[in-house]
């Protein structure tokens, strides 16, 4: 059998467990109650169309927004994997951000990416909030940020505390520059405990890491230490278990799925945003003072968003109420490496908003 029989074969074994695999998830992922919403849309905010997906058993529900990582990178792929218990207790909103997922593919990218700023990202989602709470007639929606998100999600609760009910910061970004500094002497530290010398040589080659400036040698820097983290199981990195997720997500078509195949492409639409985060972001730049409840659930194995900076940054702030959750053997995306126990800190947190 040659090659491309077998390329041929593998594509349509493929598609085939994607359809079959799709059919399954969405059967299991029904809402059924009376005051449930399972609904998609496109909403005019910052001048664009930008997609939105509810999810819950019921709308009287508090209301969170999941704002994603990346930039780019949208966590309603896998969904299905880890939200659908969420969804007795909140309204899960995703929204799929300037240039991201769904988004991207509803508009022209050479005329979204100039507008790809950090400062627009903030007012699209100062839009995205005022939208929800008129649609749910809600005072204020709970906000959830992940990685990037966790960036939007901090400098948002910051700005905004009168439209915010808490904050709930997941693989928290506290400073960019230091959290690749201390990723890479974390992958350098693992690869000489491993006496790794192939790996040592080629971080070593890296070096001076991290740039301040988010040049295209930076990004091939990046790229190259998070494929190192990975092995060390020290960042999020695509693998097997993941693309399945997405093939079979159903809350993706076959078209949409083709973001996966594009997800490494899209970070040259959000240069602004990354230059951005290496050059100037850092939280310890901003008031400490949160006026709403916050909380973190962070992985304790998290080198991409680093555990120690994300703790000693949450000991320091200052908010009505406060709590950390360390979750073990969890890295960079705790809701999909340790499920039980993020739901855990995640509806304790629910809880105590709902006193």
């Amino acid at each position: 059998m040659n090659l491309s029989l077998l390329a041929a074969v593998a594509c349509i074994s493929i598609v085939l467990y994607g359809l079959f695999g799709t059919k399954k998830r969405a059967a299991g992922c029904h809402i059924n109650t009376p005051n449930g919403i399972d609904e998609g849309e496109y909403v005019t905010i910052g001048g664009i169309q930008q997609y939105i997906h509810h999810r819950g058993q019921d709308k009287e529900h508090p209301v969170l927004l999941f704002l994603h990582g990346g930039p780019g990178s949208p966590m309603l792929p896998f969904a299905h994997d880890f939200q659908l218990p969420w969804e007795d207790q909140v309204t899960v909103v995703h929204w799929e951000q300037r240039n991201s997922g769904k988004t991207f593919f509803a508009n022209d990218p050479k005329k979204v990416t100039p507008t790809t700023t950090m400062e627009q990202a903030l007012q699209d989602t100062y839009e995205v909030v005022r939208y929800l709470q008129k649609k749910y007639n809600k005072e204020r929606i709970l906000l959830l940020g992940h990685s990037w998100g966790s960036v939007l999600g901090s400098l948002f609760t910051l700005q905004y505390p009168h439209m915010v009910q808490a904050y709930v910061g997941v693989g928290q970004v506290v400073n960019m520059f230091e959290n690749e500094r201390i990723g890479y002497e974390k992958a350098l530290e693992c690869s000489r405990q491993a006496s790794n010398q192939k790996d040592m040589d080629a971080l070593q080659a890296l070096s001076p890491y991290p740039d301040h400036r988010c040049s295209d040698a930076m990004i091939n820097k990046l790229m190259k230490l998070r494929k190192l983290q990975g092995k060390y199981k020290l960042a999020m990195q695509p693998s097997p278990r993941l693309i399945m997720s997405v093939i079979c997500s159903p809350f993706y078509s076959f078209k949409d799925k083709r973001y996966l195949l594009m997800s490494n492409v899209l970070n040259i639409y959000q240069r602004s945003i990354l230059d951005s985060l290496f050059e100037s972001y850092d939280l310890h730049t901003e008031s400490s003072d949160y006026q709403v409840p916050v909380f973190y659930i962070h992985g304790e194995e998290d080198w991409q968003t680093p555990y120690p900076l994300a703790r000693t940054y949450f000991d320091q702030l200052n908010a009505p109420t406060k709590q950390f959750y360390s979750i073990p053997h969890a890295g960079h995306a705790p809701m999909i490496d340790r499920k039980e126990r993020f739901n855990e800190a995640l509806f304790d947190i629910i809880n105590q908003i709902k006193l």
